[in-house]
């Protein structure tokens, strides 16, 4: 028989029904990705969102940093709840049934827990893409790879879904929270922060206009840099706002972790 597929999970030390995935999105060569992993266990050709079980001793939020390191090495960066993924349809009792069969796991007692309905917490976060490959670390017998939001590969049950969902909410707050803090460098251009905008948000901006809202709204502020590298023209430097992080942090609330 081959390794546990579920193992430390079991239906004694797991809350019943329940789940949990993160949506970790970066900014690479201009692209918005979104972490994905494709462990030995899973069927077909699928790749999945970090997540796992929330042990009954655990809070959510416990859980998911918990998921995330394990399943990634990543921890210590932005990440927040979104929304609770309870169609009673997401879950494909059939994919976890070819899971068990693959790696040679009865559908008796011991694992008929996996073939039930499960809701999912979804969780999103952002993080700055050389930090984070510094840090990632796959967990065992696991292919970790960053996929363009626009060109995602066939995942697991409704992880398209949970993708496409965190997105929206990332746009639906961006104008309230600069979250944009969380994938730049310390110090940035006015073109990389504007990219960013667009990449979110899926549109173009004017540049002179982007420029002028940005400034007024007072998040960032003109540094007496410019970027090194570039002979002639060499574009001028930003930084966020330091009073405007302090207010960030106090939005974010309890269950982030900001740097």
């Amino acid at each position: 028989m081959k390794k546990n597929a579920l193992h430390p999970y079991s239906s004694e030390n797991t809350h019943p029904g329940f789940s949990l995935n993160c949506a970790v999105f970066t900014l690479h060569e201009g692209k918005i990705k979104v972490l994905l992993g494709k462990p030995e266990f899973m069927i077909d050709d699928y790749w999945m969102l970090p997540g796992g079980f929330m042990f009954k001793e655990e809070s959510a939020d416990e859980a998911a940093w918990r998921e995330l390191e394990g399943f990634s090495g990543l921890s210590n960066i932005y990440m927040k709840q979104f929304y609770l993924f309870s169609d009673p349809k997401r879950t494909i009792i059939e994919q976890n049934a070819g899971i068990l069969k693959k790696n040679e796991m009865p559908e008796e007692a011991e694992n008929k827990w996996f073939l039930q309905r499960f809701l999912s917490l979804g969780y999103y976060g952002l993080v700055r893409y050389n930090e984070a490959q510094k840090a990632l670390r796959p967990a065992k017998d696991m292919k970790l790879k960053w996929y363009n939001v626009k060109e995602l590969p066939p995942l697991y049950t409704d992880h398209e879904n949970i993708v496409k969902t965190a997105l929206d909410t990332i746009r639906a707050l961006l104008p309230v929270i600069p979250l944009c803090y969380e994938l730049l460098p310390e110090k940035f251009t006015m073109y990389e922060l504007r990219k960013i905008y667009e990449n979110i948000l899926d549109r173009s901006f004017d540049r002179r206009n982007f420029q002028r809202k940005i400034l007024l709204e007072g998040n960032i502020v003109q540094l007496d840099e410019r970027k090194k590298g570039n002979a002639y023209n060499a574009p001028i430097l930003y930084t966020f706002e330091k009073t405007a992080n302090k207010n960030i942090t106090s939005i974010w609330g309890e269950g982030t972790k900001v740097e």
